[in-house]
């Protein structure tokens, strides 16, 4: 069988696992419709893969070889195929273009929901869905040159297509009340976009009280009707907006941009605010009093020193 009728075939059997009144199914709705979807860019591979080694591209191992006419030639080598982060890297070089956020997404929601919300998020799952039918409908239609009803077939479309536009209506009136509370800081609004209900993991998050003022905000989750408040995920949004940040600072041996605070103990301090998010705390001292180098969290116990600065004080104490 085909890569692309594999790529169809799990789709549509997604499709109908979502469809099943069997809670124990979201799951397989959720892999079949994932693999569906890296089906799909693996056979834009095979497709752009040379004549005479149509699967080349989606070898994991690539190698160069020299053929009986002298010529260097390319050809894969084992078994294994290409990984999300090999398919991306493909794709760059060959101007194929996929919107890499909203299928990070779906993948990070899919882990999430398989290990941890399984039975209680039907929301969750048609979010997938939801966002799923957009890779689905550009990728079949730009990069495959097929019609995608026709591809799927017309309940499959019809299923998308349903899910899709009611979700993008809730998304839209969610996304217009929390545009409207003022959250102050720039670093909080830009962590938004990983607001989730702790019940359900929903996104479909609203602020039903356009007058809270920050940082007590109300919210009510429209999947599962729970209310919460955003000072019980504000650490959770923060982590998730900027850890992908504060590993490449700290590889590259820099300052991680949030850290615990002082204060209230929560990991909302960030760098570039130059205070806790949540408490406002502030730190008393910014650089050292004796050599001037600008001062982090971790110093506000040396009353105003660096660390070095602080050992050489109380080396001088001791003597």
């Amino acid at each position: 069988m085909s890569i692309i009728q594999n790529a169809i075939d799990s789709i549509q059997i997604g499709i109908e696992d979502y469809e099943s009144d069997d809670d124990r199914r979201s799951v397989s709705a959720v892999r079949n419709i994932s693999a569906g979807i890296l089906l799909l860019y693996k056979e834009k591979l095979c497709q752009l893969s040379p004549d005479d080694n149509k699967e080349l591209l989606i070898k994991q191992n690539i190698r160069p070889v020299q053929n009986d006419g002298g010529e260097i030639v390319f050809e894969g080598k084992g078994h294994k195929t290409v990984d999300v982060q090999s398919i991306k890297e493909r794709f760059k070089s060959l101007k194929v273009t996929v919107d890499w956020t909203r299928f990070d997404e779906i993948n990070k929601l899919r882990n999430d929901l398989e290990h941890y919300y399984t039975a209680m998020s039907p929301d969750a799952v048609r979010e997938i869905v939801a966002k799923s039918f957009l890779l689905i409908r550009d990728f079949l239609s730009e990069y495959l040159d097929k019609d995608p009803q026709e591809t799927l077939g017309s309940q499959s479309w019809s299923t998308l297509l349903e899910v899709s536009d009611v979700y993008s209506a809730e998304e839209k009136a969610c996304k217009e009340s929390i545009d409207s509370i003022d959250w102050k800081y720039d670093s909080v609004k830009g962590s938004l976009d990983h607001l989730r209900c702790e019940q359900c993991h929903s996104s479909l998050i609203q602020a039903p009280y356009h007058d809270d003022n920050y940082p007590t905000i109300n919210l009510n989750c429209k999947s599962c009707n729970h209310d919460f408040s955003f000072d019980d995920v504000v650490e959770q949004c923060i982590d998730d907006s900027l850890a992908g940040e504060a590993y490449s600072a700290a590889k590259d041996g820099e300052q991680s941009p949030y850290d615990r605070c002082l204060e209230c103990g929560k990991s909302t301090f960030i760098l570039s605010e130059g205070c806790c998010v949540v408490c406002g705390y502030q730190m008393e001292y910014t650089s050292c009093e004796r050599c001037g180098e600008v001062l982090g969290l971790e110093d506000q116990y040396n009353e105003g020193k660096c660390g070095y600065c602080q050992y050489q004080w109380e080396k001088m104490m001791v003597e």
